[in-house]
């Protein structure tokens, strides 16, 4: 499996867009959660499936 290697900021968003999401509806933040699993895994097993976005990192658009 690849190694993901992750923004330095990216738990500080995603505790944010956690708790943005349920705070606009209960629940809402742990599909957001199910979410950003699902796609680490795809990530992780197919990494180079996505375009190069910029100084060779890809990006992952989430569907939700």
């Amino acid at each position: 499996m690849a190694e993901i290697i992750f923004h330095p900021d990216t738990a500080y968003e995603i505790k944010g867009s956690y708790e943005w999401y349920q705070n606009q509806a209960e629940g809402l933040g742990d599909d957001f959660i199910t979410e950003l699993e699902s796609a680490y895994e795809a990530i992780a097993e197919f990494p180079n499936t996505w375009p190069i976005f910029t100084n060779n990192c890809r990006r992952f658009l989430l569907s939700k």
